[in-house]
């Protein structure tokens, strides 16, 4: 499973006698870094990572198919960093001046609406204290300043190169703020990211399944996850079922599909320890 589809670059090769999966960079004309390789297995049903690999231009990676038959691959394209990926166009009413805890940036009012974020939009042009003052607060929100760039950043970067990714160490901050400014592209690309992050525990990705309205993710546990493995996911993670995050009706559903599955369905099946 992949993030990306331009792997004109990569040859594949699966070797029968030893149970590798190899990976070699064939064609590439860059320098440093080209892909992340993540493995892992399932183990007590949650994601355990055996092997995360770098492959640089011009190398092969191997795989060890009997310990990780599951492979992630991520096509890395350098990012250049900008100071500020929006700066005011001094124009009358343009500065936005965003604070995070005594840190702030003053970005481009028009820029953040309505294309970007129909939220910001919303604040600007009714009389609330954002439009009077100019400001925007998000202490509380629990995000850095250099976070709030970065996902200023992949705004920008979307608008100027069309796609831009998340990656594992960002997805959870890109969510949150897709969803604070109502970002829907970007909420759909962190939705489809975490399924296959196993870089973040299972259980984590699935609380954030109806907080952020993840409907990817939760297609995952209801139709792709294979049920033997959803089984020991839930009897490992049995007192998460219960969080506030997730509703009886998700549950249900999930209770269901093991069901479904039981060699000799029964009336009591909900009475059984299915998780």
């Amino acid at each position: 499973m992949c993030d990306l589809t331009e792997f004109d670059a990569l040859e594949f090769t699966f070797v029968n006698e030893t149970q590798h999966f190899q990976i070699k960079d064939i064609a590439s004309r860059s320098l440093g870094p080209l892909a992340q390789i993540v493995s892992w297995k399932w183990e007590g049903g949650n994601q355990k990572i055996e092997q995360t690999i770098t492959l640089n231009s011009g190398e092969t990676a191997v795989i060890n198919c009997d310990k990780s038959p599951s492979v992630v691959i991520r096509i890395l394209k350098k990012r250049q960093v900008i100071a500020n990926p929006c700066p005011s166009l001094s124009s009358p009413g343009d500065d936005l001046t965003v604070h995070i805890g005594d840190r702030q940036v003053t970005v481009s009012a028009h820029w953040l609406m309505p294309s970007v974020s129909p939220a910001v939009e919303g604040m600007l042009s009714v009389d609330m204290k954002e439009k009077q003052q100019r400001t925007l607060n998000l202490d509380g929100h629990g995000i850095t300043m250099e976070q709030f760039m970065q996902f200023l950043e992949t705004v920008n970067d979307h608008f100027q190169h069309g796609r831009t990714l998340p990656n594992p160490t960002n997805v959870l901050v890109l969510l949150k703020l897709a969803d604070h400014f109502q970002i829907d592209w970007l909420k759909d690309r962190c939705d489809a990211h975490l399924v296959n992050c196993a870089e973040i525990p299972l259980v984590e990705r699935f609380l954030l399944i109806e907080r952020y309205r993840l409907n990817k993710l939760k297609n995952f546990f209801l139709r792709s996850l294979d049920v033997v493995n959803l089984r020991k996911f839930g009897k490992a993670n049995r007192a998460q079922l219960s969080s506030p995050y997730i509703s009886k009706e998700f549950v249900l559903d999930l209770f269901k599909r093991v069901c479904d599955k039981q060699e000799e369905p029964t009336d009591g099946c909900f009475s059984r320890e299915i998780f």
